[in-house]
């Protein structure tokens, strides 16, 4: 039923799925046909063509996302490039080899009997090469079909986008919807490719008759034409002739809440058209360059985060950082403008379950490190390369941890239920401290900065559409720390839809104006 409700949603992300794959499936073939035959006619350049293309293939798919955003950004184009460069091997190995493999007595008597290189090639190699051709085709079709799910950690949506949301929401239905239609469309381009395979090897062959030629040419085009028609017709990149803005979260079902929020402020009271770019990989670390190149106009952000991590300033004695110098440093380096705060303080907290709290009486961090022997501490990768996260936590409190697990952030509570961890980093307003029974430990050090949340929008956007920052600013001091706990509780537990949630939050908001 929540499936069904949401079928608008998951439409618009089949059409991006099919877009980016079906667009990147195209250019992989072409430029990886044309390659292969080049480096079949030339030792010279398939001495160092292969192996670029062997080393392309064995860069994890996640990293390569990640290292082409400082040169192109965010979005499609990112997920294109990469999609196209693992693409490569199997169609470029597999057109040399399809070409490599023609026995060289056809091929020479072929020459005996006067044809140039070029009716050599389009008489003898080409149809014989086909069959390999095709079968490269075949096995880079699933293999980006699947890998486009991964396009949604750089905002460039596709099915991979509900199995990440999923994910962050602890929305199982969603995980396994995602992943399905994945896999469905993997085997339906396969089984096409197969049986494409068998047609256009008989159409080049010189026996087919050219029924069977105008009928596969039919095919083909009735596909092309299909595809491209749903794709526009649902395609979420176009504006339709609509001034947009971009609004961008975090992988975190509170990002979720909150860039839901704003989009929906502004498409209820202004004409402009929301293009969501949630749950982006990285959070601040690609989201930041997103704004610097102006692919993202807005998203939250929280003080700590901007202070440390972006201005890579030093915290003060006291650890709190002062907001409005903070404003003033990112209007002045970036002309990037923090609307206020929205109210709530989501700063970092050590949590472990609340029977063992009371089994070795342990109430403040301090407590913890005296005991830390008896625990396992799990904590998501970014928390271990923060300048506020795991070593100066340590150099702090001198933990001494039984061991340590770097996991994603959204399988942090996963790990404590399982038994894989008994202490982890917790934000203030995670629900599931509420729903697991965990005890949140006081940071008696006063380690942790303080993380008030703001909405921090790009001045140029401001410039031209001003009636946004008197909107967003009905946001400040609306959403408490209890406020947040309790959307957070409805989207992680009751596993409510982000915008269901917002959309009430707003309602709310209208009854106190």
């Amino acid at each position: 039923m929540e499936i069904f409700e949401r079928r608008a949603y998951l439409m618009q992300l089949i059409s991006e799925h099919i877009l980016i794959s079906f667009g990147a499936l195209t250019i992989t073939a072409l430029v990886g046909i044309l390659v292969g035959i080049w480096v079949f006619y030339s030792a010279k350049s398939r001495a160092f063509v292969m192996p670029i293309v062997n080393f392309l293939y064995t860069i994890p798919s996640i990293a390569m996302f990640g290292l082409l955003i400082p040169l192109v950004g965010i979005g499609l184009r990112n997920a294109l490039i990469v999609l196209v460069l693992y693409g490569l091997l199997p169609m470029v190995r597999n057109t040399f080899t399809g070409l490599n493999e023609v026995r060289t007595d056809i091929v020479e008597a072929a020459e005996g009997m006067g044809a140039t290189t070029y009716q050599i090639f389009k008489g003898v190699y080409f149809p014989l090469a086909l069959p390999s051709i095709l079968s490269g085709l075949r096995i880079t079709t699933v293999m980006l079909v699947a890998l486009t799910g991964l396009a949604a950690l750089i905002g460039a949506g596709g099915l991979g986008q509900a199995i990440f949301r999923g994910l962050n929401t602890m929305n199982t239905p969603m995980i396994v919807t995602g992943s399905l239609l994945i896999s469905l469309f993997a085997i339906l381009g396969d089984r096409f490719v197969g049986v494409l395979e068998g047609r256009v090897v008989r159409m080049v062959s010189h026996n087919a008759s050219r029924r069977l030629k105008r009928k596969v040419f039919m095919n083909m085009f009735v596909l092309l034409f299909v595809l491209l028609a749903a794709t526009v017709y649902l395609n979420p990149f176009s504006s339709s002739g609509h001034q947009t803005v971009t609004v961008a979260s975090k992988p975190t079902g509170e990002q979720f809440i909150l860039g839901e929020i704003m989009a929906q402020l502004i498409e209820e009271n202004t004409d402009l058209q929301v293009i969501r770019k949630f749950g982006i990989g990285g959070g601040t670390t690609n989201i930041h360059p997103a704004m610097m190149s102006g692919e993202v106009d807005m998203y939250v952000e929280y003080t700590g985060t901007g202070w440390m991590n972006v201005l890579n300033e030093k915290l003060p004695n006291d650890n709190q950082v002062v907001f409005d110098l903070l404003k003033s440093e990112y209007e002045e380096k970036f002309k990037f403008k923090w609307l206020g705060l929205l109210g709530f303080n989501n700063t970092y907290a050590l949590a472990i379950p609340d029977s063992l709290a009371d089994q070795f009486n342990i109430r403040n961090s301090s407590d913890l490190a005296r005991n830390s022997q008896y625990f396992m501490f799990g904590a998501e990768f970014d928390f271990f390369e923060r300048p506020d996260g795991y070593q100066g936590l340590v150099d702090t409190y001198g933990f001494h941890f039984a061991s340590i697990h770097e996991m994603d952030i959204n399988l942090r509570y996963n790990a404590i239920v399982q038994g894989k961890v008994n202490a982890i980093d917790a934000f203030t307003t995670d629900a599931k401290i509420v729903a697991q029974n965990l005890r949140v430990l006081d940071d008696d050090l006063n380690y942790f900065p303080s993380y008030e949340a703001g909405v921090v929008i790009r001045s140029e956007i401001l410039q031209e559409h001003p009636e946004l920052e008197p909107l967003l600013l009905k946001l400040n001091g609306e959403i408490s720390t209890e406020t947040m706990m309790k959307m957070n509780y409805q989207v992680e537990v009751a596993q409510k839809d982000p915008k269901q949630v917002a959309a009430s939050f707003i309602q709310q908001l209208k009854k106190k104006s």
